[in-house]
């Protein structure tokens, strides 16, 4: 089985705060918009290759979870006859992961990707959890980009630079050895 960790993170341009080093005496301030405008990432993480598939949308709705999956059937399943190893996509309880919408599309492909649940409220078991926290800290927090474009493109090149790394998303998730 393909093991693959899924997740949907948040892009606020209202950007994060976080601790970091200042002379003594001295704070950093940190500049912000006007008014907060989000986007959403939808991603996951192959658990034992460190292969990311991604997409970003201007919803974290059913829609944006469906258009995942097809890049996932894209990526690693994209024959009408299937007939390789089943993808097992670990998710957590978030309600665009039940819609109707969603069981349909996972219907559609019940021969080659299987849900594997996670129990209620339990972030830490799902990896890509800690791929968004280094992403978070290394691109959104404590900068201020001037529009929602340029951070959704800082995202997208910072998300594109980790395909060719795939070592390194490993030892971010924890799954290097």
């Amino acid at each position: 089985m393909i093991l693959l960790y899924e997740d949907e993170f948040d892009i606020n341009l209202l950007p994060g705060v976080i601790g970091c080093w200042t002379l003594r005496g001295h704070q950093r301030k940190i500049l912000t918009p006007g008014q907060n405008i989000k986007r959403y990432g939808f991603g996951a993480v192959n658990f034992s290759t460190g292969q990311l598939t991604y997409l970003v949308g201007e919803r974290k709705n059913s829609d944006g979870f469906i258009a995942l999956i097809e890049e996932i059937v894209a990526d690693y399943c994209p024959d009408e006859k299937y007939s390789g190893l089943k993808i097992g996509l670990v998710i957590d309880n978030f309600i665009i992961h039940r819609s109707k919408k969603t069981l349909a599309i996972l219907e559609k492909y019940a021969d080659r990707i299987e849900i594997v649940p996670l129990p209620t409220y339990s972030p830490k078991l799902n990896i890509i959890e800690m791929l968004w926290k280094y992403l978070r800290r290394r691109v959104t927090h404590n900068h201020l980009f001037t529009s929602i474009e340029k951070l959704v493109e800082a995202v997208l090149h910072f998300l594109n630079s980790l395909t060719d790394k795939p070592e390194l998303v490993l030892s971010i998730v924890g799954c290097s050895e």
